[in-house]
């Protein structure tokens, strides 16, 4: 079996998935129809991230490249830090890659939730009415 092909394959798809997710922040945070479906990969993605301690595409690649004698450390650096030193020589720490990520995440899934916003405000009308009734009836 072609091991190194299928590596790069995942590799590949990896990157492009990345380039989605950031695409999708951007186009779901103009077009608040496409906010549910980010906000659900932004979820799942993190959710396999936390799982398995890293994401599971790299997981995947590493052993792919190790199945083809190749030794890697992806799944020490992460698949950002190895590919940015490999292909651009910059060298980016996993934790910062990590957590700017991860909040980078969290803001624009914050800022996504205002789909949520016709169901929020319907209950804050409801309670201001409610309130103006009991303010009322004591006056």
């Amino acid at each position: 079996m072609n091991y190194i092909f299928l590596a790069n394959a995942t590799a590949v798809i990896h990157a492009s998935y990345i380039v989605a997710v950031i695409v999708g922040l951007l186009v779901s945070y103009r077009y608040k129809r496409f906010r549910p479906w980010e906000a659900l990969i932004l979820i799942s993605t993190g959710i396999l991230w936390s799982y398995y301690g890293n994401c599971p595409l790299t997981i995947l690649e590493q052993w792919l490249r190790e199945q083809a004698g190749q030794s890697p450390i992806l799944t020490q650096v992460g698949f950002t830090t190895f590919y940015l030193e490999k292909l651009f020589s910059i060298h980016v720490s996993s934790i910062i890659v990590q957590r700017s990520t991860l909040f980078a995440s969290a803001m624009f899934f914050g800022a996504s939730i205002e789909w949520f916003a016709p169901f929020f405000h319907y209950e804050v009308f409801k309670f201001r009415k409610l309130f103006r009734r009991t303010k009322r009836k004591f006056v």
